[in-house]
């Protein structure tokens, strides 16, 4: 069952990422995410009546809530800063397939906190997943006078901090239910957003939420959905291959970048395209 739902959550971000390419263009980094968050939390809440809640939810216990403070306080305001900067300034199809190195950075943390460790073919599709970042890394058309490429730099700090919260969100996971966390953590994350968009001159981009009024409703139901999903995939399956299921996601927007805004198609980057495709099958299958 973990399969079924680690895919759902593939498919709707790869959905998520091409809008808030889009978006990205109009908004800030922490405005955009305030938006996305907020409209997503309606959407979380009615599932709040369908699915399972803690059955002692107002005195959950500090597995619950230390990881979320972290979160709030610490991963999500760079996690997303650095997203939205890669996302504006570079191609889907070199930044999103990053998200392919998510089971890798997630390998550290996921032995030392949940003592999970990857078999023999899961460290081959490692290696395939690390080859394609060098090349996109070092793949530098168009940036002329730069040694590596910005934008994918700035994706792989994203994923790092990615892998690094979804092993906490497992952790608060197994001490709550998937929707409630999901919803407490998305409320919370709101509110963090909200405060950085003012401390950070982006009340204005506030302000003009309302022009986007129907794609932020859309993006907010694929978000919440994928999350949804990808935190009941946490609970039932591994983390480093429900990560590696979940980022085959990140191809679809690749493919999006390549065929319908017709980005560039340098040999570095179609290889790691092949590598990064090869590379989660593997890790999936391992």
């Amino acid at each position: 069952m973990w399969l079924l739902f680690a895919l759902v959550s593939a498919l709707l971000l790869g959905v998520r990422r091409v809008y808030e390419k889009q978006l990205s263009a109009e908004f800030g980094n922490f405005s955009l995410s305030f938006a996305t968050l907020t409209f997503s939390l309606p959407f979380t809440a009615v599932l709040l009546f369908f699915l399972a809640l803690p059955q002692q939810w107002t005195a959950l216990s500090a597995r619950f809530w230390g990881p979320l403070i972290v979160i709030w306080l610490v991963i999500y305001p760079v996690q997303n800063y650095f997203l939205y900067r890669s996302l504006r300034e570079g191609e889907l199809s070199e930044v999103t397939p990053i998200g392919a190195l998510l089971p890798v950075f997630n390998i550290a943390s996921s032995f030392v906190i949940l003592h999970e460790v990857p078999t023999l073919v899961g460290f081959a599709g490692i290696a395939l997943t690390v080859v394609a970042t060098y090349l996109l890394l070092t793949d530098t058309q168009g940036f002329r006078g730069q040694r590596y490429n910005r934008p994918v730099l700035f994706m792989v700090i994203t994923v790092a901090c990615t892998a690094l919260g979804s092993t906490l969100d497992k952790v608060a996971i197994e001490a709550s239910t998937p929707v409630f966390y999901s919803f407490v953590n998305v409320l919370g994350a709101s509110v963090v957003f909200l405060v950085l968009s003012y401390v950070y001159g982006e009340r204005e981009d506030i302000k003009k939420i309302h022009r986007y009024l129907g794609t932020f409703v859309l993006l907010g139901l694929v978000f919440s959905l994928a999350f949804v999903a990808f935190t009941t995939a946490f609970t039932l399956g591994p983390t480093s291959y429900t990560l590696a299921l979940r980022s085959g996601g990140f191809m679809l927007a690749a493919l999006w970048g390549l065929f319908l805004l017709r980005e560039s198609h340098s040999t570095r980057k179609i290889a790691a395209l092949a590598l990064f495709t090869v590379g989660s099958i593997v890790l999936a299958l391992g």
